[in-house]
């Protein structure tokens, strides 16, 4: 497919995805402004249709905003105004400096001066020295040659006769140059030529230590070298007064404080919801987005009429965090709502409309601008405000104008988007950032090293990393001052940041200085504000564990080895019997079908009305023929709409009489069933289009493949089956003649298939097994030996569906006549083995010989310390029921996708498992990251011990097996309904030198880990032996050990402080 087929063929989806839908009502027409406003009569059926506004009329260029013609840079005519604080902060860092020896200098200074002579060139004399003389009086007798030279040389020889090669011979070029005499006289005979110089000692070397000292410290902790420097520092605090600080008040350390006491903020958007300052007037409000009004008093949530849900939900989170944890200045102790239309009018709202000087100007305003855009065409008089706002509002909003584009919000994010300016300092300049300039920023620009300043129109911050010098900070100050003071132009773009509503004729699209309302902040790496943060596409919070309460005293441990206990089995060994049941709109509705109890001790029956599915595109849906409902793909995600009515048992029906349809209640809940192999954008799209899909505003619940709760599996009665691939690759999974499913579920009409390899190997003893024939028509239905009743039962009837509904997913046909042929393990027909290959009995975990009964359901634990104390947490089968045994309810995903390295305990009540996963590679291990796993790895062993211990004490306890992934036994695997062997995760495992493939005993290995006695040798050694805490190499010394290694006796050690035994461990090498 070329990229011109591919790019119509986007098109041609985008096009479908807008037309499509019951009455083309879908996300581009009724759930934006125009279209809500359409539903409520206050605008035109033509307002649906785009019309041209402001945002969408102008011919838009890749960088709206213009990038200054030269970099900011500081000139002697510019009038910069500097910080204060940082002013006094440098005065400070000063002196600092004098006082604490490991302050990194700055400044180049001579530490040293030396006169040093140059070697001298040689004498007369030191030549007499070292060549031997020569006595030049001896006379010389001439040669005299009596000889002629033509009788010595060959007269007959060949001579150049050439009258070129004679007047070569004639004809001498001169030198260019002349020869110089002799070089080493005439330099002894130069005057100005010095003999000796001063040689100077800088202090390079040593700033160069320190710098890489600095660095060293600071790439392992979260302090700047300010922080360093001040904690080294000692000060006296004994003649300091402090003063008295009111709560209400706005106090900070920076001068430029990165908000106001008075700020309004928009929240308007759709894919990226942007949340901008805005003035903090009645006029800036409109009835399509949601505001926040933040003081030091109040926090107020207005939420428009008009507004989307997407809007609603960043506003509440973002009141929340605001609220709680008081940023920005906001001390409110709750949140007051103001939804447009139903408490606007109330005492909560008069604080609202008090701060924003009045609701008057609101209302007059909000005839003229609606929705993020302003009418063009307004009413030539406007009509009094006698009544409600309504009233008057929905004359004007007859209008088809005044419902704006419905693609308004995602304008707004694109033309804002290109409002953003993002400078670097460089070289004490500030030069635009080509990369980010009129884009979204992203994390990856905060580096710990840079200056960066950010004009989004209303804000404007200075940010700098932990790192950055101080004078970096004051140069950059002084520099986005000039830049906050000096000329903004927003002319060439679409919308203007400054005002947004175009609500406010003084604020012009070009002009100097932006107004006092604006903000002009300063933040630092780790400290940025949660209106900074919004700015960013990929911000994410880090969750830091909560701090215990500082009243709680830590207690003092007697074994320094015992960092984490073991859990308590106690509350192990006990089976829940809990029932399933699922709340959907605070009700009760159990397993989806027959009586239920609620709260109030009434009885209320459930019964199924209706089942809508639809299959869901990374930019399409589709809604499933009847025939296909029940049919699912691993690589594709669903939304299923359930239609059921609630009605009340009485009387003679709870008495299990002949049962009377008594009229009830319908109600509607909506599924976002995720295959486990589906895109994230996939599932995005299905959550969306849950929402948008939810006409009547029912609960919304997402599903996991495999984690699906008896409602949902009760809507397909037994018809449910999960295919491999995706629902476009169907073609290319008929090709096989033969298909394999694995039956699960304990109750008949919420059984489900699950697609297998069709191979030995996916044969399972404890459970029925599907085969199916496509070209035959035939299905085998393969029971194993040590199969539940009730489990098949299920299988008969999810095969009895296939015969009924001959799903095209599997290869059927309408026409095709199913038959099933039920067979049991070990007395298998040859027919069965044709689709399976060779019979491998192998191949998987038989247990054909195996007389141990199998009435019992596995158990699934997690046990990790990240909570702070180590805990073991079980995992529940979401459709158990209480009356039968569920032979295989967990997957490999519960194993596979919980964050590594992770310890999980399965009992399979002969022998009890644990678990072990693997360090992924790309995470860097850390000392610390040992320690803790060492620590978790031995509380897991013991917990499993005593687990086992626990379970039956009338009985000896069963054995015990450590395991570790990619290297699982298939006694583990056949526990699983499907097992995908991971040869990634098995080489990691192997990497490790005590890892083999031969199964361990956990007491075994819990032996080693408590050994609590080594030779001195092996604890000098490197790699320690396993389970040896590295930091308390001390603790594993006997008595005459340790005296020798550390030339001092345990109490004499034990009585130093902590931070001189560490430095007697590391002279002895025991650190």
């Amino acid at each position: 497919m070329t990229i011109e087929e591919r790019k119509h063929l986007i098109t041609v989806r985008e096009e479908a995805w807008k037309t499509k839908g019951r009455g083309a009502a879908n996300d581009s027409t009724q759930f934006t402004v125009a279209g809500r406003m359409v539903k409520k009569g206050l605008a035109s059926p033509t307002a649906i249709t785009p019309v041209s506004s402001p945002l969408c009329s102008k011919s838009r260029g890749t960088t709206p905003v213009s990038k200054p013609l030269e970099d900011i840079e500081a000139r002697p005519d510019m009038q910069l105004e500097s910080d204060l604080k940082l002013d006094r902060l440098e005065t400070f860092l000063r002196k600092l400096n004098n006082k604490v020896a490991g302050m990194q200098e700055t400044v180049l200074t001579v530490t040293g001066k030396s006169v040093k002579e140059v070697m001298k060139l040689d004498d007369d004399e030191t030549f007499a020295k070292f060549y031997r003389s020569v006595d030049h009086s001896i006379p010389r007798s001439p040669v005299e040659l009596e000889e002629d030279f033509d009788v010595i040389f060959d007269p007959y020889a060949p001579k150049l006769t050439s009258s070129v090669a004679e007047h070569k011979r004639s004809v001498r070029p001169k030198r260019r140059v002349q020869a110089s005499k002799n070089p080493l006289k005439l330099l002894a005979a130069r005057d100005d030529l010095l003999q000796e110089y001063t040689e100077q000692r800088l202090n390079v070397a040593f700033m160069e230590s320190k710098r890489m000292k600095v660095e060293k410290m600071s790439a392992n902790s979260n302090f700047s070298e300010v922080t360093l420097a001040g904690l080294a520092s000692r000060e006296n605090f004994s003649s300091i007064s402090l003063r008295s600080v009111n709560l209400m008040e706005q106090n900070s350390n920076n001068s430029a404080v990165p908000y106001k006491k008075l700020m309004l903020l928009q929240i308007k958007g759709r894919r990226h919801v942007q949340t901008r300052l805005v003035e903090p007037r009645a006029s800036s409000l409109n009835s399509g987005d949601c505001f926040l009004l933040l003081s030091p008093q109040y926090c107020f949530l207005w939420v428009g009429e008009f507004s989307n849900v997407i809007e609603k939900a960043k506003a509440s989170e973002l009141a929340t965090l605001i609220q709680t944890k008081r940023e920005l200045g906001c001390r409110a102790t709750y949140i007051q709502t103001i939804e447009e239309g139903i408490n606007t009018h109330t005492h909560a709202a008069k604080d609202f409309w008090k701060l924003l000087g009045g609701q008057t100007s609101y209302q007059c305003k909000s005839l003229l601008y609606f929705g993020g855009r302003r009418l063009e065409h307004p009413f030539p008089q406007p009509p009094p405000l006698t009544g409600p706002l309504s009233q008057p509002l929905s004359n004007v909003l007859s209008y088809p104008e005044a419902a704006g584009d419905p693609k308004e919000d995602e304008l707004y994010e694109t033309a804002i988007i290109e409002t953003n300016c993002v400078y670097r300092l460089t070289d004490d300049k500030l030069v635009p950032d080509d990369g980010y300039w009129g884009k979204i920023p992203k994390c990856s620009l905060l580096q710990s090293k840079e200056v960066l300043v950010f004009d989004f129109g209303s804000e404007v911050y200075v940010w700098h990393g932990k790192e950055v010098t101080l004078a970096q900070r004051k140069i950059a100050f002084q520099l986005a001052k000039h830049l906050w003071n000096g000329t903004f132009d927003y002319e060439n773009c679409d919308i203007n940041p400054l005002d947004p509503g175009e609500c406010n004729p003084l604020i012009p699209r070009k002009g100097q200085g932006r107004p006092d309302w604006a903000i002009f902040g300063r933040v630092t790496e780790h400290n940025e504000t949660i209106l900074f943060k919004e700015k960013f596409l990929d911000w994410t919070e880090l969750k830091r564990p909560t701090e215990k309460n500082s009243g709680e005293v830590v207690q003092q441990k007697d074994d320094p080895r015992a960092d984490t206990k073991p859990y308590d089995v106690a509350r192990m060994v006990a089976v829940p019997q809990m029932a399933a049941s699922t709340i959907l709109d605070g009700v009760n509705v159990g397993r989806g079908y027959g009586l239920v109890e609620g709260d109030d001790r009434r009885q209320f029956e459930i019964a199924t009305v209706s089942v809508d599915v639809w299959h869901i595109l990374e930019f399409d849906y589709s809604r499933l023929p009847r025939q296909s409902i029940g049919q699912f793909h691993e690589g594709d995600a669903y939304v299923v709409k359930w239609k059921y009515m609630a009605s009340t048992a009485v009387g003679s029906r709870q008495k299990g009489e002949h049962p009377v349809r008594v009229a009830g209640k319908e109600k509607c809940v909506y599924f976002f069933w995720q295959g486990r192999h589906s895109t994230v954008s996939e599932k995005g799209t299905s959550a969306l289009m849950t929402v948008e899909l939810d006409e009547e505003r029912g609960a919304q619940v997402q599903v996991l493949q495999g984690k699906e709760p008896p409602c949902f599996l009760q809507c397909f009665q037994g018809g449910m089956v999960v295919h491999s691939g995706r629902r476009e690759e169907e073609e290319e999974n008929a090709q096989s003649d033969w298909r394999l499913y694995c039956v699960r579920g304990e109750v008949p009409m919420e059984g489900n298939l699950l697609e297998v390899a069709c191979h030995c190997s996916s044969l399972r003893s404890r459970t029925s097994m599907v085969v199916l024939n496509v070209n035959k028509a035939l299905i085998y239905l393969w029971h194993g030996c040590k199969a539940q009743g009730h489990t098949k039962e299920v299988g008969r009837t999810a095969a009895n569906k296939i015969k009924e509904q001959c799903p095209l997913e599997a290869g059927l046909h309408s026409s095709s006549n199913v038959t099933i042929h039920e067979c049991d393990e070990g007395s298998e027909p040859l027919g069965f083995w044709d689709a399976l290959g060779r019979r491998d009995r192998k191949a998987y975990d038989c247990m054909l010989q195996d007389p141990g009964s199998f009435n019992f359901a596995p158990r699934l634990f997690i046990l990790s310390s990240s909570s702070g104390d180590f805990s073991a947490t079980e995992f529940v089968y979401p459709a158990r029921a209480p009356s039968a045994v569920s032979s295989m309810p967990f997957l490999q995903e519960d194993l596979y996708s919980a964050p590594q390295p992770a310890l999980f305990l399965v009992d399979n009540h002969h022998e009890v498992y644990l678990w072990q996963g693997w360090w992924p590679a790309e995470n860097k291990i850390t000392g610390s990251a040992r320690i803790r796993w060492a620590s978790d790895r031995k509380s897991a062993m013991e917990t499993v011990l005593q687990y086992c211990r626990g379970k039956n004490l009338k009985r000896p306890p069963p054995k015990s097996y450590l395991i570790h992934a990619g290297l699982e036994p298939l006694t583990f695997t056949n526990m699983f309904p499907s097992w995908e062997h991971r040869e990634d995760i098995a080489e990691i495992t192997e990497m490790d030198t005590e890892v083999s493939n031969q199964i361990t005993l956990v007491e075994d290995v819990l032996a080693k880990l408590c050994k609590t006695i080594y030779p001195l040798a092996d604890l000098l050694a490197r790699p320690l032996p396993e389970g040896v805490d590295p930091l308390k190499l001390e603790i594993y010394l006997t008595d005459e050990d340790f005296e020798f290694a550390l030339d001092m006796t345990r109490d004499e050690f034990n009585a130093l402080p902590t931070w001189k035994q560490v430095n007697v461990k590391k002279a002895k090498g025991l650190f």
